[in-house]
């Protein structure tokens, strides 16, 4: 008898427990890391959400943010000076930089300001803050005096408190400079936190894409890598996380644009191959050049950014993103500029001639407020139109510019 009762209470208590499970009474979630967070079918459906984006009440109801958003956007004089001249063999046409990070407006408490931490850059230079140490208008200047136009600028937009605020200021600025930045919306999820991500889900990026219908023609730099100093994990290319986003692309008809971790070749290669619609740019030094040229050679939408040129050289690469002064920075490149030409020439002009279509340039600017300097942007240029110089004549326009437009459909 005892145990015919004990066999009933066990059976009622099975069925409450199951009511609760099904009804979501209890509130724990199993939290996947990137590299459980794959789906296997390729037609994930993206997760629709209500937008609380859609109006600025949020920041015109706090007067620390449209004090920002308009110390961001403020005029500042631009004196344009005379043009490079260049030696004859340098290439000599229009230019796009296919890869400007724009910096971000500071988050500090208006009474408190910046701590010493927050003013110190990823990589140890002064980190650039939006309306603080540099300007659009000041970028904009840069641009003008190096001579590059339409580059693709990476707007970083995340973060449910804030993102009102910056995507009023990429509209703004799209509407007033054209013709100067071609909007890639750069969606950094908390990547600065161990189970954090390095982009937001879809259904925020969902969101944040209709406060501005049209805004963006591409989503990036989105950097797939482990972060350094206990950030997030890696990301695959083919995680659920991003086939979720990869429909919002399909849907906004954007260009994805990708930093790419170690060992993530072949899941990128079936995303490339899932997504055949899609263009996707990457860059780099995860692969080798060989195995960079095995995946152009295989799909067709994909392409390469050939950045500004290291000479294989880490310590230098530390200069550039700010481990030391802006005059260090250019008195060693300039020191140096043929060796890290020629190690460009190396490494680079055999395949990009192999794959004429299918390889951009870019700066990868960002980070040390004085990479928006105009005298860093000049160097910059003069060293692209020199190692563009000495490709095949037939090849220079379309890695200076003409793949970019194509990318966009424009050419």
């Amino acid at each position: 008898m005892r145990k015919l009762l004990f066999f009933a209470v066990f059976c009622v208590l099975l069925l409450v427990i199951g009511f609760f499970i099904k009804n979501n009474y209890f509130d724990s979630e199993e939290v996947l890391s990137p590299e459980q967070d794959v789906l296997n079918a390729p037609d994930a459906e993206v997760i629709e959400e209500d937008s609380p984006l859609e109006t600025n009440d949020f920041v015109d109801e706090n007067l620390l943010w449209r004090d920002r958003i308009e110390s961001a956007l403020a005029q500042s004089p631009c004196v344009v000076i005379p043009e490079q001249i260049f030696p004859e063999d340098y290439y000599k046409g229009p230019l796009t930089d296919t890869h400007l990070h724009i910096p971000d407006i500071p988050e500090w408490n208006a009474d408190e300001g910046p701590d010493e931490e927050s003013l110190v850059g990823r990589f140890g230079g002064p980190e650039a803050y939006l309306g603080y140490n540099v300007k659009i208008s000041e970028i904009v200047c840069t641009i003008k005096n190096e001579g590059t136009h339409k580059n693709f600028a990476f707007f970083p937009v995340y973060d449910e408190s804030i993102s009102s605020a910056l995507l009023e200021i990429w509209d703004r600025t799209m509407k007033e400079y054209p013709e100067y930045f071609t909007p890639f919306i750069m969606s950094s999820g908390n990547d600065d936190e161990l189970n954090g991500f390095p982009t937001v889900d879809a259904g925020f990026l969902r969101n944040m894409l209709n406060v501005y219908p049209g805004l963006f023609k591409g989503y990036g730099e989105i950097g797939l890598y482990k972060r350094e100093n206990g950030g997030s994990r890696a990301l695959s290319p083919d995680s659920q996380m991003l086939r979720e986003i990869y429909h919002l692309v399909r849907a906004h008809d954007l260009v994805v644009y990708f930093h790419l971790g170690d060992g993530q070749k072949k899941a990128f290669e079936k995303v490339l191959s899932e997504n055949p619609d899609i263009n996707f740019i990457w860059h780099g030094d995860q692969l080798s050049v060989d195995e960079v040229e095995d995946i152009l050679t295989k799909h067709p939408n994909a392409y390469y950014g050939v950045d500004a040129f290291w000479g294989n050289d880490q310590n230098f690469f530390l200069l550039f993103v700010g481990d030391q002064t802006k005059d260090e920075y250019l008195k060693e490149l300039d020191e140096n500029f043929n060796k890290i030409l020629n190690y460009a020439v190396s490494d680079w002009k055999l395949a990009v001639e192999r794959h004429p279509d299918q390889f951009v340039w870019g700066i990868d600017r960002g980070d040390a407020v004085w990479n928006y300097d105009v005298e860093v942007g000049r160097a910059q240029v003069k060293l692209a139109r020199a190692f563009i110089g000495k490709l095949n004549p037939e090849v220079q326009e379309k890695i200076a510019y003409k793949n970019a437009k194509r990318l966009l459909g424009e050419g």
